[in-house]
């Protein structure tokens, strides 16, 4: 039978693997920085990030300035 003490570390081991090689897939991306006015007035942002997550952009971060929002995003570079 298995040794405990070897056996569920190793399962943990294999389980992180798969992980990571599906977590880091892509094997470079493509960045885009935008900078949004801050009216509040949420639906022309929101509209903004709906028709770049259509086209595959993925929002990384956003830092808010006094009047204006700069946002991250990315997407898998097409090679």
């Amino acid at each position: 039978m298995f040794n405990n003490a070897i056996a569920k570390p190793f399962a943990v081991l294999m389980l992180l693997a798969s992980f990571s090689s599906f977590a880091y897939s892509a094997s470079s991306w493509s960045y885009l920085v935008k900078t949004y006015p801050l009216m509040g007035n949420d639906t022309a942002l929101t509209s903004a990030m709906n028709d770049l997550g259509k086209k595959g952009w993925e929002l990384v971060n956003c830092t808010e300035g006094s009047a204006e929002i700069t946002c991250i995003f990315k997407r898998a570079a097409k090679d």
